[in-house]
């Protein structure tokens, strides 16, 4: 409104702006940082420096045993050279002031050097050191309430607002997220479609949608090193076909690439390479996300065999907001207790349907992500010509934001928060690390007692018949003796 107002003076336009600090995101904190950024420095009286005090500064108030002691007993010292100064001598040192922008620097002689910022807007803060209003001893009192107070948290944003002209920290800390053009570079010398020569595993993740399916592969070697081998995109005809039918057929299309396999030329086979370029790997596992059309995954899954499961994510930052309730044993519902998910058994459903603690396991795929590319448990990507060719994916998996939060009765709760709507190969991903785990993928493996080897996963025999029923793998036998085994030991 101001802005229309004042548009007719052009460049001669001057709007004055004066408010209460609310967060950093707030607009007040966002004019002052991207204006000159600039502060208010005084003269030292004792060492002549120019400093700008700050709530620290504000010494004598911490060891006090009452407020009327705080008040008392409290000054401003400087920040340079640690000499207490007395309420005369801060009353000069304001009246001595000077503004000095984001960029410049003063000298003992007081001469301001370095250019003007480019910008149109010039933000400056002051502080309880400058409200000669009020003495250091009322300050100090203030602080010491404040940190007295039985609503400390609200007492604290009061002293960061209207004392101190600071941003209200949240109460939830967000984690530095990663960066979509630095994912782009995690690749590694294989092309699209290939499986690493050392990879004992593939697993797959997949997240529904009315109008596309995500799908994601990973294949992983030892020391949970993961290579996404391909991923990619089916196309969902909800609008011509109605939604039920055209996810199931698009489903189908998605199980009948996994089941085609992906080539992996020079495998290692109990530390024997096989040049075998024929050969291709089936997903061990894949996790389909059941939180959207669940019947339609259910009915796939039926009659896709034990290859394909039915997963859930749980957390606080799911659209659902349900905490992830992890069992303490197994009986009658929960077959299968893992890291951060368990398998419950539904009877009408005749299905084992994964819960899965979505936070823990997005946070457990960013670490992958973070982890140098030539150490164990790092995630790697395919190699292409254009590292753009990534950015999709890239900008799927820095969706979301990590952030703690205190919940009462919880303590302090981690979570995943969507930065921007399209995350589904996030989704799919961690789906896809899940299910690694539940293969055998372990980063941190149990220590055995001396003189036990540690058992090694063998390279998979692959046949028409599938080869897991549960998280273990069996012998390959034909469909009727995998029934009977399955009947025998299923959760």
């Amino acid at each position: 409104m101001c802005g229309d107002r004042t548009r007719a003076y052009g460049s001669r336009k001057r709007i004055y702006m004066e408010c209460t600090v609310s967060t950093e995101e707030g607009r007040t904190w966002q004019e002052y940082i991207h204006g000159t950024h600039s502060k208010i420095v005084l003269p030292c009286p004792e060492c002549q420096a120019w400093v700008s005090p700050e709530r620290e500064h504000l010494t004598g108030w911490q060891g006090a045993s009452t407020q009327a002691e705080a008040k008392l007993t409290s000054a401003f010292a400087c920040p340079a050279c640690g000499q207490v100064w007395c309420p005369e001598q801060r009353t000069i040192a304001n009246s001595q002031g000077k503004l000095i922008h984001n960029g410049q620097s003063i000298n003992e002689q007081g001469s301001i050097t370095g250019g003007l910022p480019s910008t149109d807007t010039l933000g400056f803060r002051w502080s309880g050191v400058n409200n000669l209003f009020l003495s250091a001893g009322e300050l100090a009192a203030d602080e010491w309430r404040a940190s007295h107070s039985s609503d400390e948290e609200n007492a604290e944003r009061e002293m960061r607002q209207f004392v101190w002209c600071l941003p209200v920290l949240p109460s939830k800390l967000s984690s530095i997220g990663l960066q979509a053009h630095e994912l782009t570079r995690r690749m590694i010398d294989l092309p699209r479609g290939v499986v690493p020569p050392g990879a004992v595993y593939l697993t797959l993740g997949v997240d529904l949608g009315k109008y596309l399916i995500h799908w994601i592969a990973v294949a992983w070697s030892t020391g949970a090193s993961g290579h996404i081998v391909d991923y990619g995109r089916i196309e969902v005809a909800s609008e011509s076909l109605g939604l039920e039918q055209a996810l199931m057929l698009a489903l189908r299309e998605m199980r009948d690439l996994a089941l085609s396999g992906w080539p992996q030329p020079n495998r290692t086979v109990n530390g024997t390479t096989k040049s075998d370029e024929d050969y291709r790997m089936i997903p061990d596992l894949g996790f389909v996300d059941a939180g959207y059309m669940a019947q339609v995954v259910y009915t796939f899954c039926r009659e896709s065999g034990e290859r394909f499961r039915p997963a859930v994510g749980r957390g606080a930052g799911q659209q659902q907001r349900q905490y992830y309730n992890r069992p303490t044993q197994t009986g009658s519902i929960v077959k299968h207790i893992g890291e951060g998910y368990h398998g419950n058994w539904l009877p009408a459903e005749q299905l084992l349907l994964l819960e899965v603690d979505a936070d823990h396991w997005k946070s457990w795929v960013h670490q992958r992500l973070i982890a140098p590319i030539d150490k164990p448990g790092a995630l790697t990507l395919f190699h292409t010509l254009n590292p753009n060719d990534h950015l999709s994916l890239a900008k799927h998996l820095t969706a979301e934001t990590k952030t703690e939060e205190f919940v009462a009765g919880k303590g302090v709760v981690t979570k995943w928060e969507r930065l921007r709507r399209q995350n589904h190969w996030f989704d799919a991903l961690y789906n896809a690390c899940t299910a690694g785990h539940g293969c055998g993928v372990k980063l941190v493996e149990e220590e055995l007692p001396e003189g036990q080897a540690q058992p090694q996963p063998g390279p998979a025999t692959r046949t028409e018949d599938f080869r897991y029923r549960g998280f273990g793998r069996v012998p390959t036998w034909n469909s009727h003796e995998l029934d009977r085994w399955w009947k025998k030991h299923q959760w």
